[in-house]
């Protein structure tokens, strides 16, 4: 059915056609002088440590039998009408293959190219996605469309193919996610089912620790968007080691898989995924138990101080013994709703600059800090120590983090009293 479909639409156009041709290792087709067929690389879960799907890539070659890049196979058509039968021609490739090679279920993967996503389906739309039509027995709830973050629009042809897609049941994921210029207005306008994060940020994240730091808040952010996240391009341990620690939901790349022109089995369970569990389990212990070994002075210290200033200690007093901690910074003291009682008292040796931008913000007298983690927590369990994430400090401009404590003074007013510590590396 999508064979004659394809076909006839070229026909009509006066456009060369493709010869699909099927044979013991699946469908291939003969376009333009080139062979075109699929290969398909596995997307795993990392919670359920087997693959769950495959994204359908398009491999080509040419008459002597020499591979051609497929970003230059997809540049090729010189008009629109071209380029919408060759997109089509490579998703009836990847379905028809998948469904004759594939050993078990799962979801299957499949590009749409942007300016096709762009102008929407037809007024008639039954030939907008010709190859379901050839496999009845495929649900299109197993396909998942790939659109590419810089294609997301609110023109009328976008909003038509979205509508459309979500009308058949398939999912939709937004591609590329952070490469170039991202919006998350992108993922507001789109709502899709999955952001796959672009291989970036598996680089990123072990070149830069700052990029570690921010990954796993992105990761939250476009959870609370209502959408899972897949990262593409893992291809080292480090990254992989990454991605489990930022809570990704689905994991895609070299590291697990190379593409091949049969599927994998969805059913079995992933050998090195299981044993990247098994090593992320003791690093995420060993790394757990140095940020304790590094943190628990500050804790035991601003605990003390909590008890003398119960007793009635001035503040700098009761603070000495944090403050000649080697990362400490300051201390400074909140009431019942987060306005800061008195100045800060600071360390004798600052880690701040003394010219830096931010010593205007230094002085904080009559501020407010309802809305700090540090302060909340604090509210939230009297008499217990609390410990932030590392954040940039507004008061200094530097990378710290604050331990808190909220208790009762001699007088029964609920105080909270807080420490900045330097906090220069992630740990």
């Amino acid at each position: 059915m999508a064979h004659a479909m394809l076909s006839a639409a070229a026909e009509a156009d006066q456009r060369p056609g493709a010869d699909i041709v099927h044979h013991a290792q699946g469908v291939l087709a003969r376009y333009q002088g080139l062979t075109l067929t699929s290969h398909f690389q596995p997307i795993f879960s990392v919670s359920h440590c087997r693959a769950i799907g495959h994204e359908g890539l398009l491999r080509a070659t040419d008459a002597e039998g020499t591979p051609v890049a497929p970003t230059r196979v997809i540049s090729s058509p010189r008009s629109y009408e071209d380029l919408r039968y060759l997109d089509q021609l490579c998703r009836y490739l990847h379905v028809s293959n998948h469904a004759a090679t594939a050993p078990s279920g799962g979801w299957l993967f499949l590009n749409i190219h942007p300016e096709v996503f762009r102008r929407g389906p037809d007024e008639d739309l039954s030939d907008f996605l010709p190859e379901l039509t050839d496999h009845p027995e495929i649900d299109p709830r197993h396909i998942v469309i790939e659109v590419m973050e810089q294609a997301v629009s609110e023109n009328e042809g976008f909003a038509r193919t979205v509508e459309y897609l979500r009308g058949l049941g398939c999912m939709i994921a937004l591609d590329d996610f952070g490469a170039g210029h991202s919006n998350f207005d992108r993922i507001w306008t789109l709502q899709p089912e999955i952001v796959k994060l672009d291989r970036s940020f598996a680089t990123k994240s072990v070149e830069d620790p700052s990029a570690r730091r921010l990954l796993p808040q992105i990761v939250s952010l476009i959870h609370e968007a209502g959408s899972l996240v897949l990262l593409e391009g893992v291809e080292t341990e480090a990254q992989a080691v990454a991605a489990l620690d930022a809570d990704i939901d689905f994991i895609q790349g070299f590291y697990f898989a190379m593409p091949q022109a049969r599927p994998v089995d969805t059913r079995e369970m992933n050998v090195v995924l299981n044993t990247l569990w098994e090593r992320f389990d003791l690093t995420r212990g060993h790394g757990a138990a140095r940020y304790r070994e590094l943190i628990a002075p500050y804790i035991h210290a601003l605990g003390s101080s909590a008890v003398l200033m119960e007793e009635g200690a001035p503040m700098d007093d009761a603070c000495r013994s944090f403050l000649d901690l080697e990362r400490a910074d300051c201390c400074f003291l909140l009431d019942a709703e987060g306005r800061q009682v008195g100045r800060n008292v600071r360390a004798s040796s600052a880690h701040g600059r003394p010219d830096s931008q931010y010593r205007e913000l230094s002085m904080n007298r009559h501020a407010r800090w309802s809305r700090r983690p540090y302060f909340r927590r604090a509210i939230e369990n009297v008499g217990k120590v609390q410990v932030t994430r590392p954040y940039l400090s507004i008061s200094s401009g530097l990378l710290c983090v604050t331990v808190s404590i909220a208790y009762r003074a001699w007088n029964d007013e609920l105080r909270v009293l807080c420490g900045d510590l330097h906090w220069p590396q992630v740990v």
